[in-house]
């Protein structure tokens, strides 16, 4: 079992990997005050809007988060245009504002895609959708309050919750792929990176990519810009690189050894008298091998961090299958890891208790998660820019984890 680190207490997780109690009864590590935020809502939702402004205050005290009434700004209708410009005259009006929060009438695909455009885009600035069903019975009010108003802290620069690394000056990252094929060949490479010591700073990079052109030249340029970001708030650069790339076969192994690790390496010429060990996981999700664990009469899913490396492993590579995520019902899946460079030298326990950790570490789930958190954050924003934006995000949001 891990420990959890909170602002001023920690805890060993429980058998079920949950720790949504704890995470909303004591301090965040990092919490951004709530000063200047905008609630826009549909007239007919007044009564969810001021519900769910009365439990947020109540909940963020715990949290750790002190909070100032919104502007409230009721709208005439819901529709995209008049959301869209009323949003706009506002943050015109109040240069400050540092959250947007908007309820909207049930799932609208189209009005969520024009809202994330403009705040994510057009107009930089942390925004918090929130379907008016999900603040709708009073019963679950205060635990969806409580999310949202966690989400919220991450989207404004704040920090959730750490566990104990033991690798020094180590940036980690997350890199996943992701493809729309009902936009042509256009392909969307979103990178997420650590650059604090303690793991709990994100830089993210989204760089769509035209047809033929190789991911390696966006990675270059995204490496590049979260050493330098890493620099700057440490004074320091790495001097270990964990990557985890996500969306890669097993026929691409040796092209991704071979030629793009190479390639990135060069970025560390950009540094003088550079040269930081690097290790390159390939995560693989998309697999069929299942593990069981025999107990006294049948076959049951193992515990979380459950890791194999031997027998069905490859002959060719350093590789490892780890269950981190409580199974509730059914087999749990592994993910598996494929290391192919590891000029740090570590050892396969090391390799799997990092990556075990990491596995804790994503802000939208209080609990244990499939792949490493860089990972996870690295799909959540090229899923985003790729399907709903079209549109590299502002550079503005680089350093907040806006797209949760």
């Amino acid at each position: 079992m891990e420990r959890i680190n909170l602002r001023n207490t920690s805890f060993i997780t429980s058998q079920e990997l949950n720790w949504i109690k704890e995470v909303t009864r004591d301090l965040s590590i990092l919490t951004v005050p709530m000063h200047f935020w905008a609630l826009f809502y549909p007239k007919r939702a007044m009564n969810q809007a001021r519900e769910l402004v009365n439990m947020l205050e109540k909940v963020a005290g715990p949290i750790g988060i002190r909070m100032s009434p919104p502007a409230w700004v009721e709208l005439k209708d819901d529709r995209i245009e008049t959301y869209v410009r009323t949003i706009q005259s506002t943050l015109g009006v109040e240069g400050r504002i540092q959250m947007v929060v908007c309820i909207i009438m049930g799932t609208r695909d189209d009005l969520y895609r024009a809202i994330k455009k403009l705040c994510c885009v057009q107009t930089p600035v942390p925004s918090q959708v929130i379907n008016v069903r999900t603040i709708g019975q009073p019963t679950r009010l205060q635990s969806v309050a409580q999310k949202i108003l966690l989400q919220i802290n991450c989207k404004l620069g704040g920090e959730l919750w750490g566990v104990d690394i033991p690798l020094k000056q180590l940036m980690v990252i997350g890199v996943d792929v992701y493809h729309n094929p009902s936009r042509g060949m256009r392909s969307v490479v979103g990178f997420v990176s650590s650059i604090n010591l303690t793991l709990t700073k994100w830089y993210s990079r989204v760089v769509f990519q035209m047809p033929h052109q190789e991911i390696v030249d966006s990675l270059k340029l995204c490496l590049v810009g979260s050493l330098k970001k890493f620099y700057e708030v440490n004074h320091c650069l790495p001097e270990k690189i964990v990557v985890y790339r996500d969306g890669v076969s097993d026929g691409q192994l040796k092209t991704i050894a071979s030629y793009e690790i190479p390639q990135l390496q060069k970025c560390f010429e950009a540094f003088e008298n550079y040269h930081p060990k690097m290790v390159v996981f390939v995560v693989q999700k998309k697999i069929i091998t299942n593990v069981y664990r025999s107990s006294t009469e049948h076959f049951v899913t193992p515990s979380p961090g459950t890791v194999v490396d031997h027998t069905i492993t490859s002959c060719e590579w350093v590789d490892f299958y780890l269950l981190a995520h409580h199974v509730r019902q059914g087999c749990g899946i592994p993910t598996h890891y494929v290391c192919v460079l590891n000029t740090a030298h570590l050892s396969p326990d090391h390799m799997q208790r990092l990556t075990f950790k990491l596995c804790h570490m994503y802000w939208n789930w209080p609990g244990t998660i499939r792949v490493p958190a860089p990972c996870k954050y690295a799909h959540k924003l090229a899923f985003l820019s790729g399907q709903i934006l079209h549109h590299e995000p502002a550079i503005q949001l680089c350093e907040n984890l806006f797209f949760l």
